[in-house]
Parts: structure tokens; C-alpha cells; sequence
């Protein structure tokens, strides 16, 4: 690929994993297609891969073949870096007349170039509150969206988002006062087009939910590497693993197997595991044995799990059943990226459920009488227990959105154990939590 050559001539000190890295975010987001695109890149789409004085060198080597130097590495004299602005008006038109079409020069995809952003269409309202330079209503600025989105469809049925970035700049750019992202102050916040940059990709997706004709995802492709399927020609297109997918991870696919272990001997384990849950079930996975050979198995479990085509669910479950518990998962989730998901879980329903009571507790006559009711019962109890916090935090969320407790909480009898409750079979079919008493909040 050019593109990856150009950055590999330009970047020697950088290994080969970071310039792939900053290839797929140039390509897939902000839609570079070609060498000659190169040139239209700022310094914002970089800055999440390099640093300032590398995206000023690389800049400066894009933008004029004439003075790029011969390796970024080498010293050079530096020019500001240059930034990407529209033109905007002290005294623009009022948006409902006939003049009033915006042409945004700035390159970023060919028809953004050419987009007409229809401003007479805007609701009477909203060109008022442009002309006096006040801010948008809620409702006209979502009626605005909609209509820039489809204006953006008649050129592109499923715009980028470095694409409807431009767009959002254009309007910014021109009514600020009206569209940009302003504090109390009047202080523009970051780079004040976050806000509807996100309500317009939003909208984005939402008209194009059920349209697979015009999805942009396409597989990925590195070079070097063959197909996993062995009777596929050259044609064919690649399915492989991207360094994407192990973001997060530490030990994402090991290489080295275990000490005095082969691949035969880790295979026989893995039937010996297949075995005893065959025989024992999932409960088994509290012996030890099985805890070892779960821990030896780990590179044949990520072996599978990485494999190329992706298998399913089902299929990873035959294979390897005690990985389907929650202690199995829990314990490799562990090896892959060396966070305890059990405690992390905890803390996380302790902290934010606390955060989520003080929230509805403080503002008790704003909600319905459902929430109130169950305010009045979380403050009955008086200090929260660690576990009763999480379940408050849950209720309380699902009362904001109206949802029955039946459909995540099943009550029983407080002398119910676990064979029990497995042997009725009333059960729901999909996963619940099963509450011991006869309120789902106090045991």
C-alpha cells in the first residue's frame, strides 16, 4: 500500500505496528484513499499517535514535495503547522434568502467539497435566532440535523465521520454563536463542533439501521499475510486478525507454550477437561485439577478464539465448556488483560450505584410516584449495605425506564436452593437474577 510506504519512508524510528495503526485510522476514518490525499491531512487527525513535533514534521512533508526533507529524524526549521479554517462572515446573509448557499472549499471527500448546505430550509425560528446570533432551540436544531443529513445523502447515502466532521465545521464556523459548543461564559468548549458532529453521525446511522446496502465496514486486509483459508487464490479477499481486536488486551495470543508442556499434551488435557465436565458438569470447575489444566490451555483456548474465520459461541462452547462458567471466564478474562472483571464489576456497582442514589434522592419531587415510592423504601433501610447498593442503583434505573423487575429479578423462596430452583421448570428461558425473599430489594 502507498500510503504505508510513504509513512514508513517518512517515520523510520517508528516500529511497523504504529504505522499500521495510524494507516487504518487515515484510511477508515478519515477517509484517505491515496498517496496524493496525503496532502489534506491536519494536525488533529494525528495527534492521538504522535507527537506535536513528529505531526509538524509530517505535515511539513506533505504539504510541499519541493521542501520535504529527507528524514523526518533529521533537524529541520519548522513553519507553523497549518490548520484547517473556513471563512466566516462578520455579517453573514440571513440564511432564508435565495443567495445564501454555503461552498466549502476546504478538501476532506470529493462531495463535501461540493455540499449545499440548504439553509433557507432551516425552521423560521432557527433563522431568527441565526440573525440575532442567539442560540438554537433543542427541537429547530434537531429539525436542522435532519435536514443537513439529507442534503449530505443526496452525495453520500452513509457519510464518514471525518466526513460529516466537515460539515458540522462548515455550520460552526459560520454561526458560531448560534451552533458552536459555548460555556455559561460564552467560552468556546474544545473545538466546538463535537456536539453536532455527534447529533449528525447520529442521525446518520439511525436512517441508514436497516440499510445494508450502503454499510461502509469492509473486511480488513494487512499485507504479507495469507488467507486462513488454504484453497483461497489470490483474488480472494483476506480475513485476518487486525491489531485493532487486541486493543486492551496483554496477553492477547501467546506464543511460547508452557513450560515442559507440547501440543500434544496440551490436547490431552483438553479432552481430559471435556471428559470431566462431561461426566461431573460445570460444577467440576472448582477442582483443582481443572483450574491448572485451565491455566496450561490457555494459549490452545485463544488459539481457537483468534482463529480466522471466527467460529461461534456454540461452537468455542463444545470445545472448551469450562470456559463458560464464571469462574473459567473470569480467570482468562484475567490472563487477557489483567483486570480482576469480578472485583472491577464490584467496585464499579458500589461507586457508581451510590452515584446513582444521590442522584434520584436529591431530586425526589421531580420524579413519578413509583420512584418516589422506592426512594422512600432505599431510605428506609438506613445505611446501604455494599450488596444492597448495586441492587438500589439497578431498581432505581429500571423505574426510570419503566421497566418491570419480572424481566431481570426472579423472587423466591428464601429456603429455595440452588437444585431447586435449577429443577422447576417455570424458568425463563433467558438469563435472571434470582432474588431469596419476597421483595426483590430486601432479602
Amino acid at each position: 500500500m502507498e500510503i504505508e510506504e510513504e509513512l514508513t519512508s517518512l517515520l523510520l524510528a517508528l516500529d511497523r505496528e504504529k504505522i499500521i495503526c495510524i494507516v487504518e485510522h487515515l484510511t477508515d476514518v478519515i477517509g484517505v484513499q491515496q498517496k496524493s490525499d496525503l496532502l489534506f491531512v491536519e494536525a488533529e487527525d494525528l495527534k492521538p499517535f504522535l507527537t506535536p513535533i513528529q505531526i509538524c514534521k509530517l505535515l511539513l512533508a506533505f504539504k510541499g514535495d519541493g521542501n520535504r526533507p529527507e528524514n523526518l529524524n533529521d533537524t529541520i526549521t519548522l513553519e507553523p503547522c497549518p490548520a484547517a479554517s473556513a471563512e466566516t462572515s462578520s455579517h453573514p446573509p440571513h440564511p432564508s434568502s435565495s443567495t445564501s448557499t454555503t461552498m466549502y472549499n476546504h478538501y476532506s471527500s470529493s462531495w463535501v467539497s461540493h455540499l449545499q448546505i440548504p439553509w433557507e430550509r432551516f425552521p423560521l425560528r432557527l433563522s431568527h435566532a441565526i440573525t440575532r446570533g442567539d442560540r438554537a432551540h433543542p427541537e429547530d436544531r434537531r429539525s436542522m440535523v435532519k435536514i443537513v443529513v439529507e442534503a449530505m445523502q443526496v452525495h453520500c447515502r452513509n457519510p464518514k465521520r471525518a466526513s460529516c466532521e466537515e460539515v458540522a465545521k462548515i455550520i460552526v464556523n459560520r454561526y458560531p454563536q448560534t451552533f458552536a459548543d459555548l460555556t455559561e461564559k460564552g467560552e468556546r468548549l474544545g473545538c466546538g463542533h463535537y456536539s453536532l458532529l455527534r447529533s449528525i453521525k447520529s442521525r446518520v446511522e439511525h436512517v441508514n439501521r436497516d440499510n445494508t446496502t450502503h454499510r461502509l465496514r469492509q473486511t480488513k486486509r494487512t499485507r504479507n499475510e495469507e488467507d486462513c483459508s488454504p484453497n483461497s487464490n489470490a483474488t480472494s479477499p483476506k480475513k485476518v486478525r487486525c491489531l485493532v481486536d487486541s486493543y486492551g488486551c496483554i496477553n492477547w495470543q501467546p506464543v511460547e507454550l508452557p513450560e515442559g508442556e507440547t501440543p500434544a499434551s496440551l490436547e490431552e488435557k483438553k479432552h481430559i477437561l471435556l471428559t470431566i465436565f462431561n461426566s461431573e458438569g460445570p460444577g467440576a470447575v472448582e477442582r483443582p485439577d481443572v483450574d491448572d489444566f485451565m491455566c496450561l490451555t490457555y494459549i490452545s483456548q485463544r488459539q481457537l478464539i483468534n482463529s480466522c474465520p471466527s467460529l461461534s459461541v456454540a461452537e468455542i462452547q463444545e470445545q472448551w465448556p469450562f470456559l463458560f462458567t464464571r469462574k473459567g471466564l473470569s480467570n482468562h478474562f484475567y490472563k487477557l488483560t489483567g483486570i480482576d472483571i469480578s472485583e472491577r464489576l464490584s467496585q464499579a456497582l458500589i461507586t457508581k450505584g451510590r452515584r446513582i442514589i444521590n442522584y434520584f434522592s436529591s431530586q425526589k419531587l421531580k420524579w413519578n410516584l413509583g420512584i418516589r415510592t422506592l426512594i422512600q423504601q432505599i431510605e428506609s433501610e438506613g445505611v446501604l449495605t455494599n450488596n444492597k447498593v448495586g441492587t438500589a442503583a439497578i431498581l432505581l434505573m429500571m423505574k426510570y425506564y419503566k421497566e418491570d423487575e419480572d424481566s431481570l429479578f426472579v423472587l423466591a423462596d428464601e429456603t429455595s436452593t440452588r437444585m431447586s430452583l435449577e429443577a422447576e421448570s417455570n424458568l425463563p428461558i433467558t438469563p435472571r437474577l434470582i432474588m431469596l425473599g419476597k421483595k426483590s430489594f430486601m432479602k
